[in-house]
């Protein structure tokens, strides 16, 4: 059965779908009280950040004269924020669609999501958790405020019980208090304390798959840096993480990062959050790489890993890298992923049930 068929049925359920509407409106509404602009970036684009990881989806537009144009289509806004940074337009945010290929379709997962992105200046990593804090409370109380006027509108049957708690909601039987301050772990301090690794001893891919071989890993040759890692966090960190307050992870290796700022204070790690609710990671920040020889290196590092890896080939962005050399300033930046937030707020099991034409339906 068809979203529109349920909800003809079942008009209860169209609170879960106005939940994710009133989170996109007080996701707005938060950075227009802080005077942010809102850039309005494009879905398809000529060329990419190169990152090993990223799955692109590609499409052709056929025009007159027997013209085709191929293009990407934007998984990330990343590479429009910092042009514009770059040209001076300063603080911003973005609320858009993004696609990413090779997602699976499951209850956490889709590869057409909607994404929020801003860009705090003259801030760091540690500046965005203080937003993240801070924005989730606005949105709960703009949630909670939309619901009861809604109810009072008597159109659809809503329920606002579920936020009577001050700044709790609770997910499938989970309590989960939004209260700043957030749980917060170093990625070094987790090695330890969840694998018992400490993340100086393993910079090499030979160090690393020692130790994961010692913990039970089957590592081959052809294993990288990048993967042993995932494989640790996955097995070993990821699920110890507190469910019952959003976490913030921190401070990642530096092999993992490609756009992102190197910690001066340890130079092992660049200065990287991970957001995670009830479990799910529902977000990615950094203090910004403003380095454009340093950034021109890495992504060509990338480049050269993904074709190791027998990844399609992507566009090489040498705009970027002309907007990072013409000056960027300092800044912050961060995606959440609003798809699994409103999922949790309104309390889904699934990410297909805070949206109206779910890709599960096709």
């Amino acid at each position: 059965m068809k979203t529109w068929q349920e909800l003809k049925l079942n008009p209860v359920l169209f609170q879960r779908y106005f939940i994710k509407e009133y989170l996109i409106k007080a996701c707005r509404k938060f950075f227009e009280n802080r005077d942010y602009h809102e850039l309005e970036s494009p879905i398809i684009t000529n060329a990419l950040p190169q990152e090993r990881y990223l799955n692109v989806l590609t499409t052709s537009i056929e025009l007159k004269n027997n013209q085709t144009k191929i293009g990407y289509i934007t998984p990330t806004t990343e590479t429009y924020n910092k042009k514009v940074l770059a040209a001076g337009l300063g603080e911003h945010f973005v609320i858009t669609k993004v696609l990413r290929g090779l997602e699976e379709i499951s209850n956490n997962h889709s590869p057409e999501f909607t994404m929020l992105e801003w860009y705090h200046l003259n801030a760091t990593y540690k500046d965005l958790m203080t937003d993240c804090e801070e924005l989730f409370i606005y949105v709960f109380k703009f949630i909670k405020e939309s619901l009861e006027k809604e109810q009072k509108l008597n159109k659809f049957p809503i329920d606002v019980t579920p936020y009577q708690k001050d700044y709790s909601i609770n997910y499938l039987g989970l309590d989960i208090n939004l209260n700043a301050p957030w749980y917060r772990i170093s990625i070094p301090e987790a090695l330890k304390k969840y694998a018992q690794i400490d993340l100086k001893n393993v910079q090499s891919v030979e160090e690393f798959g020692k130790a994961a071989i010692e913990k039970g890993y089957s590592i081959t040759v052809n294993d990288y840096w990048q993967r042993i890692f995932e494989w640790i966090w996955e097995k070993e960190i990821e699920p110890n993480l507190p469910k019952d307050k959003p976490v913030f992870v921190y401070d990642f290796p530096k092999q993992v990062c490609v756009l992102t700022k190197v910690n001066i204070e340890n130079p092992l790690v660049c200065e990287r959050i991970e957001i995670y609710l009830a479990g799910k990671e529902i977000g990615n920040g950094y203090t910004e790489l403003t380095d454009a020889e340093y950034q021109n290196q890495k992504f060509i590092e990338e480049a050269e890993a993904r074709k190791k890896l027998g990844l399609k080939e992507v566009a090489f962005d040498h705009d970027l890298i002309n907007a990072l050399k013409s000056g960027l300033p300092n800044v912050a930046g961060i995606g959440l992923g609003l798809d699994r937030i409103a999922m949790i707020f309104a309390n889904a099991k699934n990410i297909s049930e805070i949206n109206y034409f779910p890709i599960s339906e096709w």
